[in-house]
């Protein structure tokens, strides 16, 4: 008898107290976001992207929060002529263009891609369901890219 009635509360008490647990350390830490300085790469990784061959002068950070996933922002600077292939070569699937245009939209400054996860049960990978990345040309031969993901 007393078996069980452990039984019962590993099974059944202590998967809702490791919940609630999780909740209040999530709202006493909300908002705590600290700018971590991190490779472009690995911002990239996170993404599901690859970091351009020929980006120099990187400059990013993981955006992280103790009761939300990471996130990630950053800049580079990498060849004006590679700017497009680049950024079509995002991963089918992970992520969608939001408005009428699909992949990047061009104006006179530079090239825009805004991405939103589908909705699904599981949102985006790591806690990313949308990424803003725009190009901003820098004369004919470079272009500074920014970017950030943001949680759903």
């Amino acid at each position: 008898m007393i078996a069980g009635a452990v039984l019962f509360v590993i099974a059944v008490e202590l998967p809702a107290l490791v919940w609630f647990c999780g909740l209040l350390f999530a709202l006493k830490h909300a908002g705590e976001t600290a700018e971590v300085a991190a490779g472009c790469g690995k911002a990239m990784t996170a993404m599901g992207w690859k970091l351009p061959p020929h980006a120099d002068r990187e400059d990013c950070f993981e955006l992280d929060d103790p009761a939300f996933p990471s996130q990630w922002s950053g800049t580079f600077r990498m060849p004006r002529s590679e700017v497009r292939g680049w950024l079509d070569s995002h991963p089918d699937g992970r992520f969608s263009s939001q408005g009428s245009a699909r992949g990047p939209i061009e104006d006179h400054s530079g090239l825009h891609l805004h991405l939103g996860y589908p909705k699904a049960p599981n949102f985006g990978a790591g806690g990313i369901d949308a990424v803003q990345v725009d190009a901003t040309w820098e004369g004919e031969e470079a272009a500074v890219v920014t970017f950030r993901t943001y949680p759903d």
